[in-house]
This record gives structure tokens, C-alpha cells and sequence, in this order.
């Protein structure tokens, strides 16, 4: 017993926390929220050996035991091609050796079991990092706050098509994560049973993921897909092989075999690597997704062995609650850049089918000879004989919110609820506070809208400030009430509203949801979106029509 005590120890030495765990000893530091409460910081925690050298693209390594005491006081940022990059400052940033996580708790009381809250940040799969989603708003709750890092673009989701990389190793590394949280996080008083399996965006996407792998059962207890689910268009990439010889084919590496074409890029630059991501974005950031989820069915051990329609339309769904949610505006991600600059806008109407194929991501999955005639379908449907300009711009929005996000949301959301046992709801956010993530791109404080991430900004800290107005104060203290009553029982609460799960029938053309206006306006609606009729006319080779024309044929 005495054994057991000293390992769960956790001393404060000179206002440090030092926590003695099985492998190492950890000194963490002590931050305070905004409203000045002081909790522990160990940011900057190994789960997995370096990817770097003999190990990049290879799937993760379990880190090794260290001696002394680790230092866990510094925010980790793996190698990107960043879309959020400052004017002027170079896209590719991060490094390499990234493979760490933060851990967040309110004290050492390490026999508290407090609910686990594990965020997994978004970026297309291409960019983020764990620390950008900070604890200094939900700290003030009895919560343990975990993100985490995984490898991004091609560094994390290059793909061979066959067993030299099978792909996905972005998502391995959040499953040896979950791993290492549900053996560790009772050290750091938190509850290795109650852990709540949160995302936005790719990584609302990535947590809907793990409930289609049986790798990841028993990891997480129920779950958060804030605008991103596995349906979504830029989820599951096409042609990784052809991306991957065409990477090494530009860093001068040899692609007829892949094993050697592997090796040489083990030998290049990790900076190199990334910056060829450019090679797969024909206009500005578009597609936005080159690298990322494949099924990887050639792994000796697959992470994904179907595609996500089947495994939902199967029911091969872990059944745990879960959360979906969207916003107004979705399509401001990446629709606020093409109005940062006065030639974007013309050249969208000028360029129409050259450059909505890469904005609207559907350039392998619409026949050549039948993209001109979607493309005018498109065009007539969102804009009629209007041209795209600032005018029409909300048009433009619109168009972008259903294609990338909406209208497979809205299938995703139906076939999970049918699925399982457990409830799902969902929330529909149109609140625009003081301040958006529009801004960041746009290059403007006009409102635009109800952007992208901006439910997620009253929850987590980010860049973003949300603290402005008293509705803004308001609004935060809703949502994180929401998230801790959802973590502790798995229903969420608003206020006193009696929030409903989601139908469970396939066939419903509408699903309940809880549209939250403003903090003090919350209220159940029978809940429509995407224009799916309008999409489901079209001839996409995506989920449900792929799968439906080859049971035709």
C-alpha cells in the first residue's frame, strides 16, 4: 500500500507540481483561469516515442520510461502547412517531434475521479495543434481537461495503398493517446471511466472515427463532433497513392516501388515534405484536405476496415451518447478567406469551373464528363443568373455550408442515431457573439455571420476573445454548463430546457434539435439542413450514392 501511495503522490516544490508516475517523474507549473482560479498545468506529456527519422510514416511507438524529472511546461506544435498563418510569415510550422500531450487539472486531489474531458483539435487534418484550445474557461469547473497532438498532411496521412504505409497513422496516434490517458489520467485525479471524447471540425470528425473502430472500445465513454463528422467530403481523401508518387517525385525520390520511394522520403526534409503540399492546392488553400483519412484495409491491424457509410448503415458503431452539433454559417471555414482580398470574389464567377471543383472538394468523385453539367446545376440552384459577388456573397456561404458540411452532416447524424442503443443529440448554434474565427481569415471585423468553430470558442480559450460583453460571459457560462452536465451524465443541459435526443428512424426528414439563439433563447425545432434533395439529385460518388449505384449494377 505504501508502494501504491508513492506513486500517486503529487508534491508541490516551489509552486511546481511534480507527479511521480510509473515511468517518470513530472513537474507540471500553476496557471489560473480568467476568473483568477488556480489549477495544474503538465503540457508538453510523451505518449509515443519521436516520429522522426526511421520511424516517420510508420505507425507510433509507445514512449519509453525516462530518469529524472521531465519538465512538462511547453505547448508542442507538429510540422503543418498552417492556413492560419500570419501575413508575411512562412506556411510551414512545427516540428516534427511532436507526439505530446496536455493535461489540465483543477488540484492534486488524486482520488478525486473527476469527469475527463479529451479535446481533439481540428484543421482539416492538416493543421492545429493540441495547445491552441486552451483550459482557462473550463478550469473553473471540477473537470480534467486533456489535448492532444497528432501528426498532420502527409506526415501523418500519407498513404502507399498497400502494406509500406497504410495510412491513417494520424489517427493511430490519437488512438495510443486515448491509450495512454485511459492508464494514466487517475494520476491527475481524473477518472479513467468517464472520459468524454470531444472535437471540432476534422477532429469532430476523428472522434466519430473512433466509435467505427474497434481499436478504439473502451477508450471513451460518449462523445462531441462539433461540426465535422466521418461523412463529410473532405474526410476520406481519394488517389493517395498518385498524391504520394507525386510528392516524391518532386523532392526527387523514386515512385515505381514504393518501399524505396518511402525510403528516400524518410531521408528528405521534414520541411520539404510539408511544403509540397502546395502542389495539391491548385487555388489558395483549396482543397483543403490533400492528406487524410484512407481505409486503410492493407494494415496488418486496421484502424478503419470499411468505409463510414457501411459501418454506420451496419451498426458496427460503438454505442455510446453522442453529441453533433453545426453553426449558421459553417461554410465561413474556408469561405472568410474570399473576401479578405477585392480579385477573389471575380475570380470565383470568372473561374467557375475551374476552381469550385477544388472549393467544393469533388474533383475525383463527379465524372469529367459529367462536371461541367453539376457545376452549372450548382451554379443555378445557389446564385440563379447572379454573379458571384460581394452582393451575393451570403449565396457563396451557403453554397460552401452545404456541400463541405451540412448536407452529409445531416445523413451522418441520422444513421448514427439509428445505429445505436445510447441517445444522440444535436444543438443548431446561430448566436454571433462580439467577436468570430470569420476575422481571422476575412482580414475583417465585419459580421459575416456565425462562423466555423465560433460555438467552440465559449467553451475552450482560444485567440479569440470572448469575454467582451456580458452576453459574450453569458454565453460561455451556458456552454460550459453544458459540456460538464453532458461529461458527468451523459445529458446536456441548457439552462432548464428539455432537450431531446435525436429520432432514431432512418426515414425522418428532420431530426430534433436544440437551437441555441443567445444565452438567454434556447428552444427544441423539428430541424432540416444541407438542401439534401437538391445534393441527392446530383451524381457524387460519396457514401450513400456510391454505395447505392453499385448495388444497382
Amino acid at each position: 500500500m505504501f508502494f501504491l501511495f508513492v506513486i500517486c503522490l503529487v508534491n508541490i516544490v516551489n509552486s511546481n507540481p511534480i507527479i511521480n508516475l510509473p515511468f517518470g517523474k513530472l513537474e507540471g507549473h500553476v496557471l489560473k483561469t480568467y476568473n483568477k482560479k488556480e489549477f495544474l498545468a503538465f503540457e508538453g506529456i510523451p505518449y509515443a516515442k519521436p516520429p522522426i527519422g526511421e520511424l516517420r510514416f510508420e505507425e507510433p511507438q509507445i514512449f519509453e520510461p525516462w530518469d529524472g524529472i521531465l519538465l512538462a511546461n511547453k505547448i508542442y506544435v507538429c510540422k503543418q502547412y498552417n492556413h492560419y498563418t500570419p501575413l508575411g510569415e512562412d506556411f510551414v510550422t512545427g516540428n516534427e517531434d511532436c507526439l505530446y500531450l496536455n493535461v489540465y487539472t483543477p488540484d492534486h486531489n488524486q482520488e478525486a475521479l473527476r469527469d475527463v474531458i479529451v479535446y481533439i483539435h481540428g484543421g482539416a487534418f492538416m493543421f492545429g495543434n493540441g495547445g491552441s484550445y486552451g483550459p482557462f474557461l473550463l478550469l473553473d469547473k471540477n473537470v480534467v481537461y486533456v489535448t492532444i497532438n497528432y501528426r498532420l498532411g502527409p506526415l501523418g496521412f500519407l498513404s502507399t495503398e498497400d502494406a509500406v504505409v497504410p495510412g491513417n497513422n494520424g489517427l493511430k496516434d490519437q488512438l495510443l493517446a486515448l491509450k495512454w490517458i485511459r492508464n494514466n489520467i487517475k494520476y491527475f485525479g481524473g477518472n479513467p471511466s468517464s472520459v468524454t471524447l470531444t472535437g471540432m471540425s476534422a477532429g469532430g470528425a476523428s472522434a466519430q472515427l473512433h466509435t467505427l473502430s474497434p481499436l478504439s472500445k473502451g477508450l471513451f465513454h460518449r462523445g462531441i463532433s462539433q461540426s465535422g463528422c466521418v461523412l463529410n467530403p473532405w474526410v476520406l481523401v481519394e488517389r493517395s497513392l498518385e498524391k504520394s508518387q507525386t510528392l516524391a517525385a518532386s523532392l526527387n525520390c523514386p515512385t515505381n516501388n514504393t518501399m524505396d520511394m518511402i525510403k528516400c522520403l524518410k531521408g528528405k526534409p521534414a520541411y520539404d515534405i510539408v511544403k509540397s503540399v502546395k502542389l495539391f492546392m491548385p487555388w489558395l488553400y483549396n482543397p483543403f484536405t490533400p492528406f487524410g483519412v484512407v481505409i486503410d484495409k492493407w494494415s496488418s491491424e486496421p484502424f478503419l476496415s470499411e468505409h463510414p457509410y457501411l459501418l454506420l448503415s451496419k451498426g458496427k458503431v460503438l454505442d455510446v451518447p453522442w453529441l453533433f452539433s453545426h453553426v449558421e454559417s459553417e461554410g465561413l471555414y474556408p469561405g472568410s478567406e474570399f473576401i479578405s482580398k477585392s480579385e477573389y470574389l471575380p475570380q470565383i464567377n470568372d473561374r467557375w469551373n475551374e476552381l469550385i471543383p477544388h472549393i467544393l472538394d469533388f474533383n475525383s468523385t463527379v465524372p469529367l464528363g459529367q462536371q461541367s453539367q453539376v457545376l452549372q446545376k450548382i451554379r443555378d440552384f445557389y446564385f440563379g443568373n447572379t454573379p458571384v459577388t460581394e452582393e451575393t456573397y451570403s449565396n457563396l456561404i451557403k453554397m460552401i455550408s452545404d456541400r463541405l458540411f451540412l448536407y452529409d452532416l445531416n445523413h451522418a447524424v441520422k444513421l448514427h442515431s439509428a445505429a445505436i442503443q445510447s441517445p444522440v443529440y444535436h444543438y443548431y448554434f446561430t448566436y454571433r457573439g462580439a467577436h468570430s474565427k470569420s476575422e481571422t481569415l476575412s482580414k475583417s471585423m465585419k459580421n459575416f455571420g456565425v462562423s466555423h468553430a465560433d460555438d467552440t470558442i465559449y467553451v475552450l480559450s482560444t485567440n479569440i476573445n470572448t469575454r467582451s460583453t456580458p452576453a459574450d460571459k453569458d454565453m460561455s457560462a451556458v456552454f460550459i454548463d453544458l459540456w460538464i452536465s453532458y461529461a458527468s451524465n451523459s445529458i446536456p443541459q441548457v439552462n432548464d430546457t428539455l432537450w431531446l435526443p435525436v429520432q432514431k428512424e432512418k426515414v425522418s426528414n428532420s431530426i430534433n434539435s436544440l437551437k441555441i439563439e443567445s444565452p438567454y433563447s434556447q428552444k427544441m425545432i423539428e430541424l432540416s439542413f444541407g438542401n439534401s434533395q437538391f445534393w441527392d439529385s446530383l451524381p457524387f460518388n460519396e457514401n450513400q450514392n456510391l454505395y447505392n449505384k453499385k448495388a444497382e449494377l
